[in-house]
């Protein structure tokens, strides 16, 4: 795994774990902070995250919900990218602070 890869997954998955989380607030949080990634290495960086916490955390508990918070964002960025990605004509990457979320 790439260093800069691995840096977002660390802070995405800290993100995705921090108490009293939910969507918007995930994705507040994470548009504030790496507003200049590209939007496709934070989609990766939030399923790696749910991988993370289905293998390491006991993530099929039902107590779980940061998994299905990180599937969730992730789905929901991955629309945002694609819709974006049809109506630009650009060969620049989206990155994250380019969705509206």
């Amino acid at each position: 795994m790439r260093k800069d890869t691995e840096t977002l997954l660390e802070h995405v998955l800290g993100a995705v774990m921090a108490p009293e989380n939910d969507a918007l607030t995930l994705a507040t949080l994470l548009r504030n902070t790496v507003p200049e990634a590209p939007a496709l290495a934070v989609i990766r960086a939030l399923l790696a995250a749910d991988r993370v916490i289905l293998e390491t955390f006991n993530g099929n508990s039902p107590g779980r919900v940061d998994a299905l918070l990180a599937r969730g964002l992730a789905l929901t960025l991955a629309d945002a990218a694609d819709d974006l990605e049809v109506s630009r004509n650009t060969p620049n990457p989206i990155r994250l602070a380019d969705l509206l979320l």
